[in-house]
Parts: C-alpha cells; structure tokens; sequence
C-alpha cells in the first residue's frame, strides 16, 4: 500500500512540475472559454448584472507575454430596477496584451492590458435602443495550471471604463494549451 502510494505522489509531484512546459511556453497559443458576471454602472441607476460567454485565444511571444483575442456576449438579460427595461449584452471583442508572473509550475498571476469594443441593447415592450462602445481596457487574474494543457482561470478585467458609465467582469474560465 505504502510502495503503491508513493507511486502516486512521485507521478503526480512529477506532473505538476512539468504543467507549465506548455501551458505559458513562447510560440505556443491557446484557446478557452470564460463564464461571464458582466457589471454594467451607469450614473445615477442601479447595476445591471447581465451573465454572458466570452471565448479567448491567444499565442505566448515569449514565455510570459502573450497577445489575445475576445469575443463575447450575453446570456441573459438583466432588468434595470424601477422600471420595465431590459439590458443585455450583445456583442464583446477586444485584443489584448496579457503578461504572466508565474509564483510556481502550477500557480501564475496574470495582468492584461488593450482595447475593447461592446454593444448593448436596452429594451421594453415599446422601444428597443442599442448602443457601442470602445476604449482602453484593463484587468488582472490568476491561472492554475491543471495538466500541460488544461488551465483554468480567474479574472477580473474592466472592458470600458467611461466617465458616466463602466463595464466590467468577473469571470471563471478553461482553456486548452497548444
């Protein structure tokens, strides 16, 4: 029982210490998928919380530093308190440069800066109004490492950071290192 579990903990000692051979190596990309709390401030309203999916993929220039892409929407609406309006995001893209501080093989902290543009519908049973946005976005996170290839993901990045409104996320995410 002992030889058998000490076994176990050299295999996966030894495959945690060789998680990060792919997982933030330069020339190698990724792709994942990230559930989203999107947080919608607007001056002088409550907080619109719509859930949405936003998909990444990027490529690592060096082993810490990596160029992304986003795209993202909603999954649902959330109803403006007071009144009878529905909010929901219906599109999220943005290109980032993501910059990774590993603590460990397993353990990486990572922060990201870039641009992003999004649309959102405000709606109720008269009228619908959709509107865009871009600008300068910003965010920081953490990524453990699973296997070689699996990581996961949690972040918080705000997308659009205006002077009467913001929009933010918080999300948890997989991706699969390549």
């Amino acid at each position: 029982m002992k030889k058998h579990l000490s076994i176990a903990i050299a295999a996966a000692t030894f495959t945690l210490a060789t998680t990060s051979a792919v997982a933030n190596s330069a020339g190698s990309g990724y792709v994942g998928a990230l559930a989203s709390h999107y947080t919608y401030d607007v001056e002088g309203v409550d907080d619109i919380n719509p859930t949405g999916l936003t998909l990444r993929g990027g490529y690592f220039l060096t082993d810490n530093v990596a160029v992304e892409g986003r795209l993202g929407t909603g999954l649902s609406e959330d109803t403006v308190s007071g009144t009878n309006v529905d909010a929901e995001l219906d599109q999220l893209m943005g290109v980032y440069v993501t910059g990774y501080l590993p603590v460990n093989e397993v353990f990486s902290f990572y922060g990201l800066l870039g641009f992003s543009y999004a649309e959102a519908t405000l709606s109720n049973r008269f009228t619908s109004i959709s509107d865009d946005d871009d600008g300068f976005s910003y965010g920081a996170g953490v990524q453990v490492n699973f296997t070689p290839q699996v990581s996961g993901q949690l972040e918080y990045v705000s997308y659009l950071d205006k002077s009467d409104y913001s929009l933010s996320a918080a999300s948890i995410g997989l991706s699969y290192h390549f």
